[in-house]
């Protein structure tokens, strides 16, 4: 599986200037660069059509494409991210836990979306810190999952996503602000770096066995 991470462009930007650089990907992953901030009201009454250039971009690459954004429900802001397939937008995702002092709120629970690549598992923002987000997603059958974070600004995002790939086997892949970083099975880096960058992913799951001792009996999960 080809995948595009731009972690430094918005959608609009790459689509005009950087397509020529590129092999067509079977994913393509723009960070919360990718799309302003998204009012669905704007969106219906047909003021903005931010949903709209991403599904187009996504059918003119015949590929699956995934964005952060953040998210306006009449008044109601979360943090966010929209995928499509082909053309076909499948949904959108929202950041559950959210600091009781932000502005923003939790949104939707959590959503592996089967696509034309396979199942893909999606985690927003700072529930890459909540171990039982990434478990749900992988008993979900995620082949991959995705982290659209905001920006790096200490180590424990890569930690966590390291951790999680590990002890769910599954890839993850985390796009934040000029920032990617893709972990295998093993919690080792496949990918790490700034700007756009591309990887020839193949999907492997891992399910690792582990032994328990307790009162002198051994279990094994």
């Amino acid at each position: 599986m080809k995948v595009c991470f731009v972690s430094n462009q918005s959608l609009n930007s790459f689509w005009s200037n950087s397509l020529e650089n590129i092999d067509k990907p079977d994913l393509l992953v723009f960070g919360f660069n990718g799309l302003p901030l998204v009012s669905y009201k704007k969106e219906l009454e047909g003021k903005t059509e931010y949903f709209s250039d991403l599904s187009k971009l996504s059918k003119d690459l015949n590929t699956v494409l995934i964005s952060g954004c953040d998210t306006d429900t009449y008044g109601t802001f979360r943090h966010s991210a929209v995928i499509a397939d082909k053309g076909k937008i499948l949904g959108v995702s929202d950041m559950v836990n959210v600091s009781s002092e932000s502005e923003f709120t939790g949104g939707a629970g959590f959503r592996v979306y089967d696509t034309s690549i396979g199942r893909i598992g999606v985690i927003i923002g700072e529930d890459i810190f909540f171990p039982e987000i990434s478990k749900t997603l992988s008993l979900g059958e995620s082949d991959l999952i995705i982290s659209v974070y905001k920006k790096i600004t200490s180590s424990i995002p890569q930690i966590m996503l390291r951790a999680s790939a590990f002890t769910n086997g599954v890839i993850i892949s985390m796009i934040a602000e000029d920032y990617v970083q893709v972990a295998d099975t093993n919690g080792e880096i496949l990918l790490a770096g700034k700007g756009t960058k591309e990887i020839d992913l193949k999907i492997k799951k891992d399910y690792h066995k582990i032994t328990t001792k307790s009162r002198g009996l051994k279990g094994v999960f």
